[in-house]
């Protein structure tokens, strides 16, 4: 998530004492005229609110999974269902109880099952084949409850499966699974390393090994394991553009950061290029904490993982994020952190401020969404940051001489950061004004409960209607309506 430049700074001079000048103007026919043109130019489909990855079944292979909305700016990919094992053949007195449990489970009757598992016997289930069996099942089960309930719901299952026998490659593997996308700390060094063993063609358990790195900073570690996960990945897996990309951002990182210096705080970590700025620490880290408890405050939610801000000189920023030249400041999803320029931070202290709560903002609804990608639409993510930053954007009604068109909000949902610079300050504009509008007609406590509803993976259209009483195209509507409203009152 990156941050434009506000008006005050980028569109000068569009501005002047005695208002608004022919830069303005023409910015004004882009407003009006720009949402066909948009539609147009984002005319694909719209990143939406994605679960994490299916569960693997205890007798067929799945891609190796990815996280949900694997590379940003593009649309979010799922792999296939998985369908549920067969049980093996087995001998002894449980015999028929496992291949009835096996029916429950092909019909979908998941609390018969699971009664019908938890009521067996231990001791009379033979060992081997009905052993094996009986961890099938309980894996099995543990697909079709995350599947209905999200990972939370399966892992029990999964922790019984594997307890009847540990070799169980599948459970192994859905069971970390479901930790890497709780952040469950059940999710150690130790066990994804065990996962490794037992699926050594698994790019997986590389992956998850890769972000326990990252979290701890250890770059050049997480891109060791990235490596390895592109090398036991099959080269025409879907997993592959996300490899490849988290690849290069940590190799870009890594040789970026190599001699950088650190500073902590209770909930940030600073990274600094160049000497040593003891005012410059202090500033950036008390800004961060004071948005910490602010803007927690008003999303009634703090993030509980420290948050990585790396600070880069004017000329290193580009090569070392990747950012588009328009870009003040961003969250990195990928990586987890926030990166910006610090040029002018010590003689700008009010537009490091802005930067700085405009990021932690991303990093918060990152934490917020346990780091799914596109679970929150961007035009709702820099509104929003927008909104609590204190960013002076003016609202649409203030710009536009006519009657207002916009893009449709479902087509500002996906990335922004392959757009051009002025299209880029239409959807930043389109962005802060649909959520003032939001915050202004329903309050932050809706917000809020908006906010619950998408992380729990809940459609947007959903939860709109859930929460507001209103569909998406009706919140369009009104929002316009209430623009054109007035820009009416505006001139008479």
């Amino acid at each position: 998530m990156r941050r434009i430049r506000p008006p005050d700074q980028l569109l000068d001079p569009l501005f002047n004492e005695r208002g608004l000048t022919v830069g303005a103007l023409l910015l004004i026919l882009i407003l009006v005229g720009a949402g066909w043109w948009w539609v147009l130019r984002a005319s694909g489909p719209s990143r939406t609110a994605e679960g994490g990855p299916e569960p693997s079944t205890s007798t067929a292979s799945s891609l190796p999974p990815v996280p949900p909305n694997p590379v940003p700016d593009r649309s979010p990919r799922r792999t296939p269902d998985p369908a549920v094992a067969p049980t093996p053949s087995t001998d002894g007195p449980q015999a028929a109880a496992l291949q009835a449990i096996a029916t429950l489970l092909d019909q979908q009757r998941v609390v018969d099952a699971e009664t019908a598992l938890t009521s067996l016997a231990p001791d009379l289930l033979p060992q081997g084949q009905g052993t094996e069996a009986a961890s099938s099942l309980w894996n099995n089960l543990g697909v079709l409850k995350q599947k209905r309930g999200g990972p939370t719901a399966g892992i029990t299952a999964y922790q019984k499966a594997l307890t009847l026998h540990p070799q169980n490659q599948a459970a192994m593997l859905n069971l970390t699974q479901a930790y890497w996308q709780t952040k469950d700390t059940a999710l150690t060094q130790d066990m994804l390393e065990r996962a490794v063993s037992m699926a050594p063609t698994e790019a997986w358990p590389h992956v998850a090994l890769a972000d326990l790195q990252y979290d701890k900073d250890d770059l050049a570690g997480a891109k060791q394991h990235l490596d390895q996960a592109l090398q036991v990945a099959s080269p025409t897996s879907d997993s592959q553009p996300y490899l490849k990309a988290l690849a290069a951002k940590l190799s870009r990182a890594e040789q970026a950061e190599r001699s950088y210096v650190s500073r902590e705080s209770r909930h940030f970590v600073v990274k600094f290029n160049g000497n040593e700025d003891y005012d410059m620490w202090t500033r950036v880290l008390g800004i961060l904490e004071e948005a910490y408890r602010e803007i927690g405050q008003r999303f009634s939610y703090f993030p509980s993982r420290p948050i990585i801000v790396v600070l880069h000189t004017k000329e290193s920023f580009p090569s070392a994020t990747g950012s588009p030249a328009w870009a003040d400041g961003l969250f990195d999803p990928m990586l987890g952190r926030i990166q910006m320029p610090t040029q002018g931070a010590s003689t700008d202290p009010q537009r490091l401020a802005r930067v700085l709560r405009h990021e932690f903002v991303h990093a918060l609804l990152h934490q917020r969404m346990d780091g799914r990608l596109g679970a929150v639409p961007t035009w709702l993510n820099e509104g929003l940051a927008m909104q609590l930053a204190g960013d002076p954007w003016p609202d649409i009604d203030q710009i536009a001489r006519g009657p207002v068109t916009v893009a449709p909000l479902n087509n500002l949902e996906g990335g922004w950061g392959g757009l051009p610079h002025t299209a880029a300050m239409v959807a930043y504009l389109e962005g802060n004004s649909a959520t003032r509008y939001l915050i202004d007609r329903y309050g932050m406590g809706k917000v809020q409960d908006l906010l619950s509803d998408l992380a729990r993976r809940q459609p947007l259209t959903a939860a709109l209607h859930d929460q507001l009483s209103t569909s998406y195209e009706e919140f369009q509507r009104q929002w316009v309506n209430e623009l054109n409203a007035r820009v009416q009152t505006g001139k008479s």
